[in-house]
């Protein structure tokens, strides 16, 4: 549900085929699909921001997590709680089991 009619007070979905109704400080027009009066409405978009700590950001050590990618060899390194990207080490790759990029090219051969 996106808006009520005003005029019966029923539950509208707009359609946003082709961007409609996304556009700021205009009025969009559209039909009520109870009463089939025409009305219209804007559009508001407003920016939410939520805070995390990131101790990494401040001297203490990234915890890195592997990416779910496909194919594997493509993996990163991620940080948990900066996004931080590094590639795996050789360690990594044998605790993981997962081969370097070169090697998944050459199994395409």
């Amino acid at each position: 549900m996106d808006v009520f009619c005003p005029y019966c007070d029923a539950e509208q979905e707009i359609n946003h085929d082709d961007g409609f109704g996304y556009e700021e400080d205009m009025k969009h027009e559209m039909q009520c699909s109870e009463c089939e009066k025409n009305f219209v409405f804007t559009t508001s978009i407003s920016y939410n921001y939520d805070a995390e700590k990131a101790d990494c950001l401040n001297g203490k050590n990234h915890e890195y997590k592997l990416s779910r990618t496909a194919p594997k060899e493509f993996s990163k390194m991620i940080c948990e709680y900066c996004d931080d990207e590094r590639e795996l080490t050789d360690e990594e790759r044998v605790t993981f089991n997962i081969g370097t990029k070169e090697s998944y090219f050459e199994k395409l051969k």
